[in-house]
């Protein structure tokens, strides 16, 4: 008996251990790259073709948000927001875009883009973002967006109009 209260002692603190690790290492999983961002396109050549295939997004169109979730798409608007940070190796830029012509019925006139690079464009600049059509996303500011869920463009290639 005494032989057997030592096993279960052992696996409680083997399970216990195992749950701790799951709790702490697991909860904190970013995802891969891959989930969040397209790789940028480069050459003339590739950067006529990708262009190519991206249709105009039309919010005004859309009943069902998450359709489009894949697609290959294009917007234009001008930077309201622009954030350069460091994730995954690499230097990224998350762009909040204001678009007035989506406004309605789309709960907000802003879509979101992510970038792998930099781009040397401003705020206030209007630009085309060309790439791969997410919804929803979220944003923590400016706090007129938060917990609204907006359109993200995982941008392939961005240019100023």
């Amino acid at each position: 008996m005494e032989k057997l209260s030592k096993i279960l002692a052992v696996l409680l603190i083997i399970v216990s251990a195992s749950f701790a690790y799951v709790l702490i290492f697991g909860l904190s999983f970013e995802g891969s790259e891959t989930d969040f961002y397209v790789t940028p396109v480069t050459g003339d050549e590739n950067i006529s073709t990708y262009k190519y295939s991206c249709s105009e997004l039309n919010v005004s169109t859309i009943f069902d948000y998450n359709a489009l979730n894949g697609q290959m798409v294009k917007v234009t608007g001008q930077i309201f927001n622009k954030t350069e940070y460091f994730q995954f190796n690499k230097t990224r830029t998350s762009l909040i875009i204001k678009v007035p012509e989506i406004s309605n019925p789309y709960p907000a006139p802003y879509i979101l883009a992510s970038y792998t690079g930099t781009i040397p464009y401003n705020i206030n600049d209007t630009i085309t973002v060309y790439g791969e059509y997410s919804y929803p996303a979220c944003v923590d500011s400016p706090p007129e967006l938060a917990k609204i869920g907006l359109i993200d463009i995982r941008a392939g290639y961005i240019e100023k109009m």
